[in-house]
Formats: C-alpha cells, sequence, structure tokens
C-alpha cells in the first residue's frame, strides 16, 4: 500500500471519527431536551415492611449513632436529571425539592455512604420506540457501601426514560443490579416434555426408614395441581462373570427414585433494585 492510499485512510478515519462524535453530541442534547427534569417517586424496596431489603439500608447495632430512620426510606424522593456546566448529562437524587433548590444531594447508598454518580456514560435508544435506556457509572466513598450491590468491579444505575400515553408525563425507571442469584430449578420429563417441579414438604410423608416427598408437577396450564409421592423403585441387573472353568454372576442393584427428578444447570438471573419516577405536575 503506497503512502497515498494510507494518507487518505487517515483522513477518512478521522472523518468518520468526527461525525460518529457529532452524533453523539445531537442525540445526547436531544435526549437533555427531551427528558431533562424533575421526577419524583420511590424505590419498591422502600414500601415494603422489611426494612432490611433497602438500597440504603443501616442497621443499629448499638455502636453506630447514624441507622436507617423512618424518614431515611427512599419513598417520595426527587430525582434530577440535568445538564452541569460542563455540558455533560448528569443524574442526582434528593430527599426533597428544597434539598433540591439546596443542592444537597442525598446519599443513595445510605448514610455515610458518599454516594457518587458520574455524568452520562452511555445512551442506547431504539427508532421504533419513545424510551431511552441511559447508563450512569456508580461508586461510593465507603466501599463497604458496596457490599449490598452485585458483586463487581463496577457498578452502574440504569434508567430508562419515556413517556406515560394516557397521562402525558414523562417517566423514569431506575434500576440497580443487587445480585446473582440461581435461577436452576427442578423437572421431570413426560412423554418428551420437560415439566418444572414443585416440592411440598409440609405435605410430604415421614416415617424411620425413608421420607416419601410430595411433588407437584406443572401442567400445560401452567399450574402445580399433578402431585404424587417419591418412591424408590429397586433396579437389578446380573452380569456373568467368565471364570476358570465356568462362569459367575454378579448380582448388582439399586433404588431409583420416581418420578425421575432432573436439575437444570447454568441458569441465573439478576436482582435490581428498582424505583419507578414521574415528572411532578406543575
Amino acid at each position: 500500500m503506497n503512502t497515498k492510499k494510507v494518507i487518505a485512510l487517515i483522513v477518512l478515519s478521522a472523518l468518520f471519527s468526527c461525525v460518529n462524535l457529532d452524533n453523539n453530541v445531537a442525540r445526547e442534547q436531544a435526549f437533555v431536551e427531551t427528558f431533562s427534569g424533575i421526577y419524583k417517586g420511590s424505590f419498591g424496596s422502600a414500601l415494603t415492611e422489611d426494612p432490611s431489603d433497602d438500597l440504603n439500608f443501616n442497621p443499629c447495632d448499638g455502636s453506630r449513632q447514624r441507622c436507617l430512620s423512618a424518614e431515611a426510606y427512599l419513598a417520595d424522593i426527587v430525582l434530577d436529571l440535568s445538564q452541569g456546566t460542563d455540558g455533560a448529562v448528569q443524574l442526582r437524587f434528593f430527599r426533597s425539592l428544597n434539598d433540591q433548590r439546596r443542592s444537597a444531594e442525598l446519599d443513595l447508598l445510605g448514610p455515610g455512604c458518599h454516594t457518587d454518580i458520574g455524568p452520562l456514560r452511555s445512551l442506547q435508544y431504539d427508532s421504533g420506540s419513545d424510551e431511552r435506556l441511559a447508563t450512569f457509572p456508580l461508586t461510593a466513598g465507603n466501599p463497604i457501601c458496596l457490599n449490598k450491590l452485585r458483586p463487581a468491579s463496577v457498578h452502574e444505575i440504569k434508567l430508562t426514560l419515556g413517556n406515560d400515553l394516557e397521562s402525558g408525563v414523562r417517566t423514569a425507571h431506575v434500576r440497580i443490579d443487587k445480585n446473582v442469584v440461581s435461577a436452576n430449578y427442578l423437572y421431570v420429563v413426560q412423554e418428551g416434555v420437560q415439566r418444572r417441579v414443585k416440592i411440598d414438604l409440609d405435605k410430604s410423608l415421614r416415617t424411620r426408614r425413608r421420607t416419601r416427598y410430595r411433588v407437584c408437577i406443572e401442567t400445560d396450564y401452567g399450574e402445580f395441581t399433578d402431585c404424587v409421592f417419591t418412591d424408590q423403585e429397586m433396579k437389578q441387573v446380573l452380569l456373568p462373570v467368565p471364570l476358570p472353568g465356568g462362569f459367575a454372576v454378579n448380582y448388582t442393584w439399586w433404588h431409583q427414585l420416581t418420578p425421575n427428578l432432573k436439575r437444570t444447570q447454568g441458569l441465573y438471573r439478576v436482582e435490581q433494585y428498582s424505583g419507578r419516577f414521574a415528572t411532578m405536575a406543575p
């Protein structure tokens, strides 16, 4: 490849980079103009009876003076999506509108965590949908507070924004990965169909010799109404063993559980903290 071709490729690459950069800037500007504003809402975990599942939960153990109090639940809080003085798109949370006016940000992961939400990291959208997916990096000055999040080297806030056609307000759905748990399940194969199984321990039959578990098999309608008790079926096999001058018989036996329960492998799901917000009525 001659020098002129190399130079031409470098110039074209630079031009494409400039075009992509301009497109990204234009997309971010349109995003800010459409969805920036004040939203109010709550995290779902803050609405449950168990305070320990809250995103900002800090237990009181007598040695700590600051812990979660009733007014610290992440309910009826303020989400502020705006453009900073440096032009970066920023996401902030506040306890109230008064705090938002005073720029007194909410420590989202809890008191003493020093939560920091970085500027917009990425922006995705589907041309056939009004929704936009924005991600923001999430860190904490106190690394202990990150233990309540999914074990990972980096953390982020996923923000899905759209419009409620009925009410006409803009909506914001906040998600933060909490944990990764196994999604494997027991199943049986009936006539070539894999069906989920639930074990009813309360109604199982227990004796001194063994326990017969009550298992309920999923029907075609997604209901677990086909219930049976497990049993052990004896299996045996006779294997002839050649010996000098004749044959001997090796007798092997074992018990096989019926129905034949199996378990899937390698299935996982991500649990998330989830918050629902909407723009406030004028």
